[in-house]
This record gives structure tokens, sequence and C-alpha cells, in this order.
């Protein structure tokens, strides 16, 4: 392992002749226009910005590789006279560090697909000394011409300052004669001070040098992965499937199979995962990977075979390309048949409670049958039950790897033999209910639970159909401030019911207690009163449309208690899914009339 310092220019060299490459097991650039400025006015002020992580490209060592994400000019002059730089450096991949070196480039090679960079010469002046802000550079959209300088003088474009001649003489044209310092005009030193200052941050920033790691030549992809993953600046964790790519590359090339499947299952490009949510519930090539190697291996003999991080990447191994290939459809087939189950079940986009139990059901179905027909979950309401006591589980107190496997045996063992498998205890009362957050697993199956058996729109009794569902605030979170209610009462599950799109958008901000008196009144006049109690016990909104007080009930200082009686509906419409492995402890003082016909 060898360690050096590169200056900007030849970071900046190596991105614009093609010489820095970007391993495909990595993420795109996804960093944001503020994180590009902060990395900038750090190298402004000296600050250290992290080690880049390098390994030269040879013969033997070769990865599937993209460049930077950076629209760069051949033509492009780099002059800082660095004498470490060569035209016979080598190809080196980068192993960490793509989103600052993709930034650099962007910025100082004007190589920006969508924005230019300028920086501000009055703001660089007036405020950089006082504190760390990066409102001096700036970033409009890139038109068809970028020039040198902008708004009379004022903005110098970002790369220009890499020249230092024409930069230092644009920087002192502005400050004697732009006419924004009128207390220049008499005192020609206080123009030349400004003037030292801004081309002193200039000089910081083109003779900004960064730490490098080089690893040596006969690393292995295993090892460099394991490098990344240990030192990676970002704290993003390599995936397993991001270290299949690299390891199996270029048969097969596990990108191209996702991108296909993507293209070939509508239900998992609907539930993918992506780099601006979190992937826990979303599906991602990993869990084809786990599918298929649990049917492998089933089919070479192991009862209960767990998809752990070694066993995936030994696939290689274990299959040759084509059969790879092959038996990677018929996985990807099971598991969007899988999503399709949960998907009828409630779950939405987001809300999938635990991804890891439909890889267990997928790798069954793969094995056995099809999972829509009934051909393998024969009882259906016994499998829903299984599941949803699965999913509504506080915490994990087994490794993820480990549980995808009992599940996975105990559900071959009930299609092989009939025998049922252990549905777990549920324990939940409503106080549990009225403390559940939105980062709480439960939380995101009683938005399922919501989504499965409410069959009724709230406002309109419209059959509800999953991709219109919108997750509405019964009291609206403006009351929040208007009415001082406590915000995460109000975020809270008690607080919140799917409904159409439509009805979601007519609610807006309107206070429960005023429609919740339209719908009575307008029930009342149509005689369809009956109906609309019906329809609000579905919905598990207490108390009784009959009775002419009941839209008082709704009142903003009875918020407390409407979230304890909704609390209690809700454990009963658990009950009504799990059954008898419900275990509640209730208070003395509970009122159940709720739970009443």
């Amino acid at each position: 392992m060898q360690t050096t310092n590169f200056s900007l220019g030849e970071i900046l060299r190596r991105s614009r002749d093609g010489k820095l490459r970007i391993p495909q097991f990595q993420r795109s650039f996804v960093w944001r226009r503020a994180q590009v400025k902060l990395l900038i006015d750090s190298m402004s002020r000296s600050y250290p910005i992290g080690s880049l992580l390098l390994m030269d490209k040879t013969p033997d060592f070769r990865l599937h590789s993209r460049s930077i994400s950076a629209e760069v000019r051949n033509d492009t002059s780099i002059s800082d006279g660095d004498p470490g730089v060569n035209d016979e450096d080598f190809e080196s991949y980068i192993l960490d560090g793509q989103q600052r070196t993709t930034s650099m480039a962007r910025v100082f090679l004007d190589a920006d697909p969508e924005k230019c960079y300028y920086f501000d010469l009055k703001d660089m002046y007036e405020n950089h000394s006082r504190g760390e802000e990066t409102s001096w550079i700036k970033s409009p959209n890139r038109g068809n011409s970028a020039p040198d300088r902008k708004s009379r003088n004022r903005l110098l474009r970002a790369d220009i300052i890499l020249d230092q001649i024409k930069a230092d003489q644009y920087v002192s044209e502005y400050f004697q004669d732009s006419g924004d310092f009128p207390e220049f005009e008499n005192d020609r030193e206080k123009a030349w001070h400004a003037s030292a200052l801004v081309k002193g941050i200039f000089e910081k920033v083109r003779n900004y040098r960064v730490p490098v790691v080089i690893l040596e030549r006969d690393t292995g992809v295993e090892s460099v992965c394991r490098v990344f993953e240990t030192i990676n600046s970002t704290g993003t964790r390599l995936t397993t499937f991001d270290l299949a790519v690299a390891r199996f590359y270029p048969r097969p090339d596990l990108r191209q199979l996702w991108e296909e499947t993507l293209d070939k299952y509508p239900t998992i490009k609907d539930f993918e995962a992506n780099d601006h949510g979190s992937t826990r519930s979303g599906v991602d090539g990993e869990q084809i990977l786990q599918v298929l190697y649990m049917v492998v291996a089933s089919r070479a003999g192991r009862r209960s075979p767990a998809p752990t991080r070694g066993n995936l990447l030994d696939l290689k191994s274990a299959l040759t390309p084509d059969e790879f290939t092959a038996n990677w459809d018929d996985a990807a087939a099971a598991l969007a048949k899988a999503y399709d189950w949960a998907r009828a079940e409630g779950a939405r986009p987001g809300t999938v409670p635990n991804r890891n139990v439909l890889v267990a059901m997928a790798a069954v179905e793969c094995l056995y049958g099809d999972i829509n027909t009934g051909e393998v979950w024969a009882d259906h309401e016994f499998i829903r039950r299984w599941y949803f006591s699965k999913v509504m589980q506080s915490g994990a107190s087994q490794a993820a790897n480990y549980k995808i496997s009992l599940d996975f045996g105990s559900l071959r063992e009930y299609v092989e033999s009939g025998a049922l498998p252990q549905v777990e205890e549920v324990k939940l009362n409503a106080k549990d209910v009225m403390k559940m957050r939105p980062s709480d697993v439960r939380y995101r199956t009683l938005q399922n639970i919501f989504a499965a058996t409410i069959h009724g729109d709230l406002l309109t009794g419209q059959q509800m159909q999953g991709s219109q569902l919108h997750d509405h605030h019964i009291y609206p979170r403006i009351s929040r401030k208007r009415d001082s209610l406590n915000v995460q009462m109000l975020d809270g599950i008690c607080n919140r019911i799917s409904v159409l799109a439509i009805s979601n958008q007519s609610l807006g901000d309107k206070y429960p207690e005023d429609y919740f008196r339209s719908l009575a009144e307008q029930a009342r006049r149509q005689g369809t009163l009956d109906g609309l109690a019906r329809r609000l016990r579905n919905c598990m909104i207490p108390g009784n449309p009959r009775d002419n007080s009941w839209p008082a009930e709704f009142s903003v200082d009875k918020f407390d208690q409407f979230c304890r009686r909704r609390a209690r509906m809700i454990v009963g419409r658990v009950r009504e899914i799990v059954g008898d492995s419900l275990r509640e402890s209730f208070d003395e003082e509970e009122d159940f009339s709720d739970y009443e016909e």
C-alpha cells in the first residue's frame, strides 16, 4: 500500500484524460449542490476533505468500470506546473472518493452537465472570512454559453482560477473598475487589499493537495471490496449485490440482468430500492441472489440454507454463466410474485414491513409452484396470519440471513408435508399503538393492514384502489402550530388513514370535526346513516354518527381522547388478522364500546 498526495491539478488532469475510473459496483454520483459547494468551500479554507483510495488497472486486475460523471472537454487546459504529472500515468480505479473527485471535476473543469459554477467576488470579499458558509459559490443553470465573467465581472467562472495570470487580472479589474465599491475610488490601497484577499483564497484552492492511498497491484477483488467497505469515508456500505457485480463480471453481467429484470417485471420496478430512500423495504438485486442461492442449495440437498454474503458470492463457482442467467430469471419471477402477494395484503412502495419474509416465500415459490394460483399457499388465510404475525414483531432478535433460512425451512416443510409453521406471538396493546412512530417496523405493518382491510374510502365510500391510496392525517398537521397539538401524536399511526388520492386532496387541512359534521348531515338528508356508520367502523373511526353530538367528539381539545379510542380499534383490527396470536394487556379503565357493532 502506497501513500502520496495529488494536487488539484493532477486530479483534474487525470479526470480530463479518463485515467480515473469508477468500478461498476459503486453507485452513481448522488451529491447535492450544497454538498459540492461545501467541498469547494472547505478547500478554500485548507480544511481536510479526506483521502482518495485508488488502485491501478493492470492486465491481471480489471473491473467493469465507467468514467466519472462529468462532461469533460479534452481540450481543457490545466496549467499548475506540477512536476509529478506525466502522460504515462496508469488508469486507476477510484475505490473511495468518487463523489469528491467528480465534484472537483464538475466545478473546476466546467464539466457539470446542468450547472455552471461561478465565484462571487464581492461576496467572497465581504463574507468569506466571517463564517463558514458557501454563499460565494453560485451555480446557475447552464445556458447556451458560459462566459468567463458575468454580472459586470462580479461572477468569475470557477475553472478560470486555475489560470493564475488570467484570474489575477480579472480580480484586479473587478475591484478597481466595477463601481461596486465606491469607497475604493479614493483609496486604491483598499482595492489592492480586497484583490489580494480574494487572490489568496484562489491560491489556496490551486495549491490544495489531497492525500491518496494506492493499493498494491496484486490485490484481489474481494480484498479491494473489503478495504473499500472498511475505510469508506461516506459511511455508505457496499451491499452484497454491489460486491457480486464486481466479482461476477463480465459473465454474468449482474447490472445488465438487474436492468432487464426491472423492464420485465413491473412489480419489482414499483418496489425497487433507490439511493434516495431506505433500502430496508425495497427490492434490490441482492434479494434475487438470495432466492437463487436457496433454490440452488436446496436442489443440492440442503434443507435450510442461509443466504449469507459468502454463500451468495460463491454462486459464481456453483453455476456456469449460462446456468446462472437461466436460474436468475426464475428467481426474479418468484420474487415478483411474492411482492404481488404482499401488494394484495396492502403493501405499497416504502411500506413493506419486512422484505426478508418475502425472500423466504419467493424461494419456496420458485421451488414448488405458483403463488398466485394457490398451488403453494393452499391455506391462504393461515399464511396471511403467519405473515402478519412475523412482520408485527417489534425488533430483530436474530441475524436476518438466519431468520430467512428458518422461514424458508418451515415454509418448505409446510408445502411438502402440510405441517403448519409456527405462528409467532404478537404483543400489542393500545398504549403501544399510541406510541408507535414511523421508524417502527410495526407502523408499516399497520399501514399495510389499513390498506388491505379498509374497503371504502373515508370521504366518498368508493372502492379503494392500491395505486390511488394516500396516507392522510385525520387531524391536519397545521394543528401542531395552530392548536399546539403534539407533533409525534399527529404523525402517529392513530392519526393516519389510507384514503383515495382525490379525497386526500379534498380534505386537505380541514379539521375532522368539520368534515365529519358535513358527512353526517349529508347522510341524514339521504337516509344513509347506517351505511355511513358501517363505513366509519371499517375505517376505524370511533363513535356513532347517528348521534347529533358525534362530530363534537373530534374537536381539537379531544385529540388525545380520539387517539386513545382509535388505538383500541386498531388493536381490534390486528386481532382480526392474527387471531389468537395476539397477546394484549388491558387497562381497567379502557372502554371497548368502539369494538361493538
